[in-house]
Protein backbone atom coordinates (compact mmCIF):
# COMPACT_ATOMS: atom_id res chain seq x y z
CA UNK A 1 0.00 0.00 0.00
CA UNK A 2 1.43 3.49 -1.13
CA UNK A 3 0.62 6.21 0.82
CA UNK A 4 1.03 9.78 -0.75
CA UNK A 5 2.61 12.60 1.17
CA UNK A 6 -0.80 14.41 2.40
CA UNK A 7 -1.36 11.07 4.00
CA UNK A 8 2.05 11.39 6.22
CA UNK A 9 1.22 14.67 7.29
CA UNK A 10 -2.06 13.59 8.31
CA UNK A 11 -0.69 10.84 10.23
CA UNK A 12 1.71 12.58 12.27
CA UNK A 13 -0.61 15.53 12.69
CA UNK A 14 -2.69 13.12 14.18
CA UNK A 15 0.17 11.02 16.11
CA UNK A 16 0.88 15.45 17.49
CA UNK A 17 -2.49 15.90 18.59
CA UNK A 18 -2.49 12.97 20.58
CA UNK A 19 0.82 13.49 22.21
CA UNK A 20 -0.44 17.36 22.81
CA UNK A 21 -3.35 16.11 24.16
CA UNK A 22 -2.08 13.94 27.08
CA UNK A 23 0.43 16.39 28.19
CA UNK A 24 -2.32 19.34 28.71
CA UNK A 25 -4.38 16.86 30.36
CA UNK A 26 -1.36 15.86 32.83
CA UNK A 27 -1.04 19.54 33.40
CA UNK A 28 -4.13 19.91 34.18
CA UNK A 29 -4.36 17.58 36.65
CA UNK A 30 -0.66 18.24 38.35
CA UNK A 31 -2.28 22.14 38.90
CA UNK A 32 -5.25 20.77 40.74
CA UNK A 33 -3.02 18.64 42.85
CA UNK A 34 -1.59 21.51 44.29
CA UNK A 35 -5.21 22.76 45.11
CA UNK A 36 -9.09 24.10 43.87
CA UNK A 37 -8.72 26.11 41.01
CA UNK A 38 -11.41 27.86 38.28
CA UNK A 39 -10.17 28.06 34.41
CA UNK A 40 -8.18 31.72 34.30
CA UNK A 41 -6.38 30.26 37.26
CA UNK A 42 -5.68 27.07 35.81
CA UNK A 43 -4.41 29.09 32.53
CA UNK A 44 -2.48 30.94 34.85
CA UNK A 45 -0.95 27.88 36.47
CA UNK A 46 0.20 25.99 33.32
CA UNK A 47 1.78 28.98 32.08
CA UNK A 48 4.06 29.43 35.20
CA UNK A 49 4.81 25.49 35.30
CA UNK A 50 6.06 25.80 31.67
CA UNK A 51 8.09 29.01 32.18
CA UNK A 52 5.39 31.30 30.34
CA UNK A 53 6.26 29.51 27.06
CA UNK A 54 2.73 27.99 26.74
CA UNK A 55 -0.57 29.64 27.94
CA UNK A 56 -3.55 27.77 26.89
CA UNK A 57 -6.25 29.46 26.01
CA UNK A 58 -9.97 29.09 27.09
CA UNK A 59 -11.02 27.68 24.12
CA UNK A 60 -8.47 25.12 24.55
CA UNK A 61 -8.91 24.82 28.15
CA UNK A 62 -12.42 24.11 28.50
CA UNK A 63 -13.05 21.45 26.40
CA UNK A 64 -9.95 19.54 28.38
CA UNK A 65 -11.78 20.30 31.59
CA UNK A 66 -15.12 19.02 30.54
CA UNK A 67 -13.38 15.97 29.07
CA UNK A 68 -11.35 15.31 32.44
CA UNK A 69 -14.91 16.21 34.62
CA UNK A 70 -17.35 13.51 32.07
CA UNK A 71 -14.17 10.76 33.00
CA UNK A 72 -14.62 11.70 36.83
CA UNK A 73 -11.23 12.37 37.22
CA UNK A 74 -11.85 16.43 38.60
CA UNK A 75 -14.89 17.92 39.69
CA UNK A 76 -16.10 21.05 39.99
CA UNK A 77 -18.37 23.34 42.58
CA UNK A 78 -20.10 26.81 41.42
CA UNK A 79 -18.24 29.67 43.64
CA UNK A 80 -20.10 32.76 43.43
CA UNK A 81 -18.21 36.55 43.71
CA UNK A 82 -20.24 39.02 43.46
CA UNK A 83 -22.59 38.92 40.60
CA UNK A 84 -20.32 36.12 38.94
CA UNK A 85 -19.94 32.61 38.83
CA UNK A 86 -16.62 30.54 38.30
CA UNK A 87 -16.64 26.89 38.40
CA UNK A 88 -14.03 26.06 41.10
CA UNK A 89 -12.45 22.40 39.99
CA UNK A 90 -10.84 20.01 41.95
CA UNK A 91 -9.14 16.85 41.76
CA UNK A 92 -11.36 13.48 42.47
CA UNK A 93 -9.57 10.31 44.18
CA UNK A 94 -9.85 8.71 40.80
CA UNK A 95 -8.17 11.76 39.10
CA UNK A 96 -5.33 11.20 42.13
CA UNK A 97 -4.56 7.70 41.46
CA UNK A 98 -4.70 8.28 36.88
CA UNK A 99 -2.19 11.19 37.96
CA UNK A 100 -0.26 8.90 39.76
CA UNK A 101 -0.23 6.33 36.66
CA UNK A 102 0.84 9.11 34.35
CA UNK A 103 3.35 10.65 36.35
CA UNK A 104 4.80 6.89 36.31
CA UNK A 105 4.32 6.49 32.50
CA UNK A 106 6.15 9.86 31.60
CA UNK A 107 8.74 9.13 33.76
CA UNK A 108 9.33 5.48 31.93
CA UNK A 109 8.99 7.08 29.02
CA UNK A 110 11.56 9.89 30.00
CA UNK A 111 14.43 7.30 30.64
CA UNK A 112 13.74 5.55 27.66
CA UNK A 113 13.34 8.90 25.61
CA UNK A 114 16.81 9.77 27.29
CA UNK A 115 18.54 6.12 27.04
CA UNK A 116 17.90 6.37 22.69
CA UNK A 117 18.87 10.19 22.72
CA UNK A 118 21.83 9.48 24.64
CA UNK A 119 23.04 6.58 22.09
CA UNK A 120 22.31 8.83 19.12
CA UNK A 121 24.04 11.96 20.92
CA UNK A 122 27.22 10.11 21.40
CA UNK A 123 29.65 12.63 23.53
CA UNK A 124 29.56 15.42 20.66
CA UNK A 125 27.84 18.61 22.26
CA UNK A 126 27.21 19.75 19.01
CA UNK A 127 25.24 16.63 17.87
CA UNK A 128 22.20 17.93 20.93
CA UNK A 129 18.79 18.42 19.12
CA UNK A 130 17.94 21.40 18.58
CA UNK A 131 14.94 21.94 21.49
CA UNK A 132 17.51 20.73 24.25
CA UNK A 133 19.89 23.39 22.88
CA UNK A 134 17.17 26.38 22.22
CA UNK A 135 15.53 25.13 26.01
CA UNK A 136 19.48 26.07 27.91
CA UNK A 137 20.11 28.70 25.54
CA UNK A 138 16.63 30.83 25.01
CA UNK A 139 17.01 34.45 25.03
CA UNK A 140 15.16 35.39 28.30
CA UNK A 141 13.69 38.56 27.38
CA UNK A 142 12.64 37.97 24.05
CA UNK A 143 11.04 34.64 24.52
CA UNK A 144 9.89 34.05 27.89
CA UNK A 145 9.76 37.00 30.01
CA UNK A 146 8.60 39.75 27.22
CA UNK A 147 5.08 41.43 28.27
CA UNK A 148 5.52 40.00 31.83
CA UNK A 149 5.67 42.33 34.51
CA UNK A 150 8.68 42.61 36.88
CA UNK A 151 7.06 40.22 39.61
CA UNK A 152 6.37 37.61 36.95
CA UNK A 153 10.25 37.97 35.75
CA UNK A 154 11.17 37.20 38.70
CA UNK A 155 9.00 34.20 39.36
CA UNK A 156 9.75 32.79 36.30
CA UNK A 157 13.58 33.04 36.48
CA UNK A 158 13.65 31.92 40.29
CA UNK A 159 11.36 29.15 39.04
CA UNK A 160 13.41 28.09 36.30
CA UNK A 161 16.39 28.17 38.65
CA UNK A 162 15.11 25.95 40.89
CA UNK A 163 14.74 23.82 38.31
CA UNK A 164 18.23 23.83 36.52
CA UNK A 165 19.65 23.17 40.14
CA UNK A 166 17.59 20.37 40.90
CA UNK A 167 18.77 18.93 37.24
CA UNK A 168 22.59 19.67 38.30
CA UNK A 169 22.02 18.32 41.56
CA UNK A 170 20.25 14.66 40.19
CA UNK A 171 23.42 14.79 37.29
CA UNK A 172 26.27 15.04 39.95
CA UNK A 173 24.56 12.17 41.85
CA UNK A 174 24.55 10.17 39.47
CA UNK A 175 27.91 11.25 38.38
CA UNK A 176 29.53 10.23 41.42
CA UNK A 177 27.84 6.87 41.74
CA UNK A 178 28.78 6.33 38.08
CA UNK A 179 32.25 6.79 39.17
CA UNK A 180 32.62 4.97 42.03
CA UNK A 181 30.90 2.16 40.21
CA UNK A 182 33.56 2.74 37.47
CA UNK A 183 36.40 2.60 40.10
CA UNK A 184 34.98 -0.64 41.86
CA UNK A 185 35.04 -2.09 38.07
CA UNK A 186 38.49 -1.25 37.14
CA UNK A 187 39.95 -2.57 40.18
CA UNK A 188 38.87 -5.71 39.78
Amino acid sequence: MDFDKKDNEKFVETIEQSMKSGYINMLILLALKKGPANGYRLIKMISEETFGEWCPTTSIMYPYLSNLTSRGLIQYKIKKQGQRESKEYTLTTIGTTILKKLVEKQQEMNITLLSIGSSIVGLDINNLPYHLKEFFNKSYEEMILMGKSNEDKIKILNRRIDVFNLFSEIIGTVKNEMEIKLKMLKSK
